[in-house]
């Protein structure tokens, strides 16, 4: 038995050697060993608290993600994905240059061959000092409701923040704000929950992963409300410079919408401005003012213009008082109070024109389209009896033009030949 054994025992060695890396290389055909590139791995940091409980924040320059390349059986390569690959910082290891190394390793398949991709495993850190920022949470509404509606002022719960982190970070945050999409469909209230977004001044969001924030997950109320279209009382004060006139003073527009809960409309039909002041001026105005800043009296509670930003404009027609002599022929001149008892012969003192000479102001356009046909001329002689008199003359204009200086008839008033 033994004799067998040991025949051509090296034959039979040699045959064993043979089968066995026959055996390799048949299973290195069906499973080569493959290289595969893996990018984007978030690194994992250890040993912050380090940094933090000395006062300071850390902060990764140019990003904190590492690429490599995994080298296996094809098998297992081909079945990983980066999120079986563990990326781990150690900060205690910080150097004085602000490097760190990454460690990469994959604990589901510990015998893989992982190598860096050029310098992608030594992140770059920056310590600054730990500092801290409270900022008011502003609710961000997007979409159109229905006609009829109103988005009012969304309320956020809490409605601040606190974020800290590293100073060149928290510093970059010029808004907290939250979003509300409405939509036609929206007629009561909206009530919801939503993610925290920090702005730069810019619009831009700011990163948070290097953040602590207070509170992410934020409660919002947007309040509906139906609108109501009411009227805009506007008028002017005071008195403008000697020798000018108020020709007129519009504006626009004449109503304006606002919202609120049905009951509080109920209570509101119309808004009052402040009397516009033009006092001592001598031109046209023209402006532009606030409806919402210039109102004479608050809103009723839970009412709100729907445009904070209205405006009425405003145009004052502001012309110079001009003063011009007409010829008012005495034939146009009317008795008051006259009796048949009685004749009346009427004159100018010191003329013998039949036309009495009337100083007249106004502005421009009404002076010069005066006629004797647009004024009333009058003398009240009820009082007196026979004799001559120089007596005042009443003018009445069917505009504002108006005597600059009184006129006076001569009168002369004799019995009636008839008695």
């Amino acid at each position: 038995m033994r004799e067998r054994l040991t025949h051509n025992f090296g034959l039979k060695i040699l045959s064993l050697a043979l089968a066995v890396l026959v055996w390799l290389v048949v299973l290195s055909i069906e499973d080569p060993v493959y290289t595969r590139e893996f990018s984007d791995i978030s690194v994992t940091e250890i040993n912050g608290d380090q940094i933090t409980e000395a006062g300071k924040a850390y902060s990764y320059v140019g990003g904190n993600t590492v690429s490599v390349k995994v080298k296996g059986k094809t098998s297992i390569v081909n079945r990983l994905s980066k999120d079986d690959l563990l990326a781990v910082a150690d900060l205690s290891a910080l150097s004085i240059t602000g490097a760190v190394m990454v460690d990469v390793s994959c604990p589901k398949y510990p015998n893989l061959e992982i190598t860096p991709i050029g310098s992608s495993t030594v992140l770059k850190v920056e310590i600054e000092d730990l500092v801290e920022k409270s900022l008011n949470i502003k609710v961000v509404t997007s979409g159109k409701v229905a006609s009829g509606y109103y988005i009012g002022q969304g309320v956020a719960t809490p409605n601040m923040v606190t974020v800290s982190g590293p100073k060149s970070v928290v510093d970059q945050i010029a808004e907290a704000n939250v979003s509300v999409t409405v939509g036609s469909s929206n007629t009561s209230d909206i009530t919801t929950n939503t993610t925290l977004k920090l702005l730069d001044q810019n619009g831009s969001e700011v990163s948070s992963s290097t953040l602590n924030i207070s509170q992410s997950d934020i409660s919002v109320n947007v309040p509906i409300y139906q609108t109501k279209t009411v009227l805009v009382n506007f008028g002017v004060t005071g008195r403008v410079a000697e020798g000018y006139r108020v020709v007129s003073a519009v504006y626009e527009p004449k109503e304006v919408t606002v919202a609120g809960r049905k009951e509080d409309l109920d209570k509101i039909d119309q808004v009052t401005l402040k009397d516009y002041d033009i006092s001592g001026k001598n031109d046209k105005i023209e402006d532009s003012v606030s409806i919402a800043q210039n109102i004479a009296e608050q809103l009723p509670d839970g009412v709100v213009f729907t445009d904070k930003e209205a405006t009425v404009a405003l145009v004052v027609d502001i012309q110079k008082i001009t003063e011009t002599s007409f010829e008012l022929p005495l034939s146009k001149v009317s008795l008051k109070g006259s009796s048949t008892d009685y004749t009346y012969e009427k004159s100018v003192t010191g003329s013998s024109d039949k036309a009495v000479t009337l100083k007249v102001k106004g502005i421009a356009s009404e002076v010069n389209a005066l006629t004797a046909d647009n004024l009333t001329a009058l003398i009240d002689v009820s009082d007196y009896g026979e004799g001559e008199y120089n007596l005042p003359l009443t003018v009445i204009f069917d505009d504002n033009l108006e005597l600059a200086e009184d006129a006076y008839v001569h009168v002369v008033i004799s019995k009636s030949s008839g008695e």
